[in-house]
């Protein structure tokens, strides 16, 4: 007699909608390409620091993933040190150039003359975290520059933060969040200019770190053109397997290692290297270069259309991130004068933000309640960063926008990927209209 599986698959029919995947910048699924480099990475097993046959096959895999990500990044490939993840990648950076700083400097522990670095209020908790760590042991001064409405640092508050204590500076180049894109080539040149003012070397410091993770997809990632000492690129983020990213660093600058053990990747990060997941990750990196300027057009395009529907179907709609300041009041003569970011008044600005990105909020509903109301119709969107995404308080990016507690548990991320199409995104619209209808009395 024949038993029924428990795990027997649910049958779907013509009527049961696909669910559409709208958390992209949470992960993304993994690329035919990279799938294809991982399956056939996988039979090279050897350690790659063995000095055997199958440690050397393993080793000249290693060496094409890391010059596939340096060509990427207009890099060398010696710059390039892989991690497990963009957090790893991220405290790198930050304590690794503190320790780096502390074992080269006297320090002198009081106040002003502490080792000093410079952040945005609205940076992932991958950097903004070991940089508290850091600040609550007495260890570090920290400046935490303000993002105004548009969600952008400005370069004066960066130029009046610069001083003779700093030893980093780390600007995303792009927010998980809200996808405002800051202007890391103007704070790559201004920390430069600064440094010749005080006679100081480009690898003197301070450093400039950027967390490019969400940027990688859509934003131009040469390191020399962004003048950068240090760059974060995260696998999933790019569509390929979760477990591998990279630090770029470069060369000449000082930055100390925070895992210690057999002294891979040129002693900075222990532990055997995973090869099959770099490799495939070095693939994905180098398709999303390619793709990036298509893609991005295309994406842009279904974003702007689908928040034009958003406002006319849902009238209370809020948006956050970059804008342009439009009054429908007459006498209004310039940008400047409304504060409001009702979406009555202002118009997505596309060169500010990522393509794929809307964050918006409908007042009157709970974060969580829109995203498990979509959920329940097939959509998968998301808060904050996923890694915050069990936090009960609101979203501290929106905050700094200006938002008030209250709203920030009311925002939610839609972030469209390779596989939305306009048919997906037009059910979006029509069940965020249906919930919105119903719920808001």
């Amino acid at each position: 007699m024949m038993i029924k599986s428990f795990f027997t698959k649910k049958k779907t029919t013509d009527a049961t909608p696909k669910r559409v995947y709208l958390d992209n910048a949470g992960a993304t699924e993994i690329g035919t390409r990279p799938k294809d480099a991982l399956v056939s990475a996988l039979s090279t097993y050897g350690n790659p620091s063995g000095i055997h046959k199958e440690g050397a096959d393993a080793g000249v895999l290693l060496d094409k993933a890391r010059a596939m990500c340096a060509a990427t990044l207009n890099a060398h490939a010696y710059e390039i040190y892989f991690m497990s993840s963009g957090t790893e990648s991220c405290n790198l950076a930050v304590l690794g150039t503190y320790f780096g700083f502390a074992n080269s400097q006297k320090l002198i522990a009081n106040g002003k003359n502490l080792p000093h670095i410079i952040t945005s209020s609205i940076e992932h908790p991958a950097v903004l975290e070991p940089i508290k760590k850091l600040e609550r042991e007495g260890k570090v001064r920290v400046t935490y520059l303000p993002v105004y409405e548009d969600g952008i640092v400005k370069i004066k508050d960066l130029r009046d933060a610069l001083c003779e204590e700093t030893i980093l500076v780390s600007v995303m180049y792009s927010n998980n969040e809200i996808g405002t894109i800051q202007p890391v080539k103007e704070i790559g040149r201004a920390i430069d200019e600064w440094k010749k003012e005080h006679t100081r070397t480009f690898t003197s410091y301070p450093y400039f770190h950027t967390d490019a993770c969400q940027a990688a997809n859509y934003c131009n990632l040469d390191v020399l053109r962004l003048k950068c000492h240090l760059m974060t690129v995260n696998s999933s983020k790019v569509y390929g397997p979760k477990g591998s990213a990279l630090l770029y660093k470069r060369e000449g600058i000082k930055v100390a290692p925070v895992t210690y053990g057999g002294g891979q990747e040129r002693e900075l990060r222990s532990g055997t290297e995973v090869v099959p997941l770099h490799y495939a990750f070095g693939v994905a990196l180098k398709e999303a270069v390619e793709m990036r300027d298509t893609e991005s057009a295309r994406l842009r395009a279904l974003r702007d259309e689908t928040v034009e529907q958003l406002k006319k179907e849902i009238p209370s709609i809020i948006f956050y991130g970059a804008f342009d300041r439009r009054s429908k009041e007459k006498g209004l003569k310039n940008k400047e004068d409304t504060g409001s970011l009702h979406s009555s008044l202002f118009t997505l600005h596309s060169s500010l933000r990522l393509p794929n990105n809307i964050n918006c909020r409908v007042p009157g509903i709970s974060s969580e309640e829109m995203i498990l109301r979509l959920d329940a119709k097939g959509f998968a969107v998301s808060h904050k960063s996923a890694c915050a995404s069990m936090e009960t308080e609101g979203s501290y990016v929106v905050v700094a926008l200006g938002a008030t507690e209250l709203e920030a548990q009311e925002n939610i991320r839609i972030s469209l990927g390779r596989a939305t199409t306009k048919k997906d995104l037009d059910r979006l619209v029509e069940a965020m209209k249906e919930i919105s209808t119903k719920y808001i009395k």
